[in-house]
């Protein structure tokens, strides 16, 4: 039995409607918990699902005509919906509580309002100690050069140096010769 290659496409558009929908759900999940706690991963989390999910309908709309590059960014998108390290939000929550994004912590307002600052504060000290380091680095290469400046000057003035005293000798020998010279004659 032989199938045409309209059986694959629709095989392809199904695969990219579930990846769809499924990118969707977390990405609301994310927004759901993100609303609760103030944790800037799960935020950060949404903004990345609605990109992939993005991605994830533009392959399904190039499926149409370019199969294989529509579910090539199909695969991209889901690659790209990986989330990363997450702060602990389910404690005692059942399964379909983690399913649905319900979180045993809830801050409010205030809360999330302080938790954004100590944030905020932890960025800026790192970006300031970043700065320094990079400042000293700066430095510390300006140093080298100037060392190596110095290092050529010097190697100039022993030069100078040196010339000027075989100059003088060669003086002193032209002199001396002249003075044996007239004591010669």
């Amino acid at each position: 039995m032989e199938y045409g290659l309209e059986i694959y496409t629709y095989i392809y558009m199904g695969i990219g409607v579930f990846a769809y929908f499924v990118i969707l759900f977390l990405t609301f999940r994310d927004m759901r918990i993100f609303r609760r706690t103030g944790y800037d991963s799960y935020r950060k989390g949404a903004f990345k699902g609605i990109i992939a999910s993005s991605m994830v309908l533009l392959g399904l709309f190039l499926m149409q005509s370019l199969e294989l590059i529509g579910i090539a960014l199909v695969f991209l998108g889901v690659l790209y919906n990986r989330k990363g390290p997450r702060e602990k939000v389910f404690t005692t929550a059942n399964a379909f509580d983690r399913f649905t994004g319900k979180t045993d912590i809830v801050l409010t307002n205030e809360e999330k309002k302080e938790f954004h600052e100590k944030q905020l504060a932890e960025k800026n000290q790192f970006l300031k100690e970043k700065e320094k380091a990079d400042r000293r680095e700066k430095m510390k290469e300006q140093r080298e050069k100037d060392d190596k400046a110095d290092e050529k000057e010097e190697l100039n003035e022993e030069k100078e140096l040196s010339k000027k005293e075989e100059l003088n000798e060669e003086k002193d020998e032209k002199t001396n010769e002249e003075k044996d010279e007239t004591n010669a004659s």
